[in-house]
C-alpha cells in the first residue's frame, strides 16, 4: 500500500501538508514521465522546462503543480508558454559582455540567469480530474503542441517589437522589446527607449556607472562594436538590467 509521504493523489486522511506535497509530486511525476511523449517533436526537457527551436523563433514552457488552494484536496497543473525571437538572446548577451553565452546550449535559452523572458502569450490551468499521471502527462502535451501552433500563428502577423509593445505586462518585458527592437534593424528606436528608461527624458548623461555600462553596451551592439569582454552586471530575475 502507498504510504501517505509518498502519495500523489490527496485524500481526506491526510493532513493539510501531506496533500500540498501530492500536489508537487503529482507535478514532478508528469515532468519525468514527458520526455517519451516529446520524442520527434523537436521538443526537448531541462528540469520543469520544455523547449523548441522553430524556425526563426524559440518556445518556452514552463510547468508548475499544487494543489487548490482552498482545501488541497485535489491536484492542480499549470502550462505557461512564451516565445521569443531566436536572435534575441544574442544580441542581449553582447549587449551585457556575455558573449561566452553564445556557445552555451539551446536550454540556455529557458532557465539561465541571464536570458531574455520569452513573452508569455498562452497558459492552461487543470484543476479537476487529475488522479492520473499517465493522463495527464498525455493532456499536458498535447496542449503544449496545440498551444504552441496558436502561438507561431499570433506572431506571424506583426513585428515581435510591437506584440511585446502591446502586451499587458509589457514594463515587464521591455528588454525583450529593446532587443526585439534591434534584431529588427530599429537600433535607433531602441536606444531612444533604453537611453529614456535610465535616464529619464531629459537624456541627463550622470548617473550609477553599471547604468551607463548598460546603455553603452546596447549602444555597441547597435552600432556593431562590441567585443568580448568580461563584465558583471546586475539583473532582475526577469531578465530586465538593473
Amino acid at each position: 500500500m502507498t504510504q501517505a509521504s509518498e502519495a500523489v493523489i490527496p485524500t481526506n486522511d491526510m493532513t493539510l501538508v501531506q496533500r500540498r506535497r501530492c500536489g508537487r509530486r503529482f507535478k514532478d511525476q508528469v515532468v519525468k514521465n514527458i520526455n517519451p511523449l516529446l520524442k520527434g517533436t523537436g521538443w526537448k526537457r531541462r528540469s520543469d522546462w520544455v523547449f523548441k527551436a522553430e524556425g526563426d523563433w524559440y518556445l518556452t514552457a514552463f510547468i508548475t503543480g499544487r494543489t487548490t488552494l482552498q482545501d488541497s484536496m485535489a491536484n492542480v497543473l499549470k502550462l505557461q508558454l512564451g516565445i521569443k525571437p531566436m536572435a534575441v538572446d544574442p544580441i542581449y548577451w553582447r549587449a551585457l559582455g556575455l558573449h561566452e553565452n553564445l556557445k552555451q546550449p539551446l536550454s540556455f535559452r529557458s532557465n539561465a540567469a541571464f536570458k531574455v523572458a520569452a513573452l508569455p502569450l498562452a497558459t492552461r490551468e487543470w484543476s479537476e480530474g487529475l488522479t492520473s499521471v499517465e493522463d495527464a502527462t498525455h493532456t499536458l502535451v498535447d496542449a503544449l503542441m496545440d498551444i504552441a501552433q496558436d502561438t507561431l500563428r499570433e506572431v506571424s502577423s506583426e513585428a515581435f517589437s510591437e506584440i511585446v509593445q502591446k502586451h499587458q505586462d509589457r514594463e515587464r518585458y521591455r528588454a525583450l522589446r529593446w532587443v526585439s527592437l534591434i534584431a529588427e534593424d530599429k537600433g535607433d528606436i531602441a536606444m531612444d527607449d533604453v537611453k529614456e528608461h535610465y535616464l529619464g527624458k531629459e537624456r541627463t548623461p550622470v548617473g550609477h556607472a553599471k547604468m551607463l555600462e548598460t546603455i553603452d553596451g546596447f549602444q555597441r551592439v547597435v552600432d556593431g562594436t562590441d567585443v568580448p569582454q568580461n563584465r558583471r552586471l546586475s539583473i532582475d530575475l526577469r531578465g530586465t538590467p538593473t
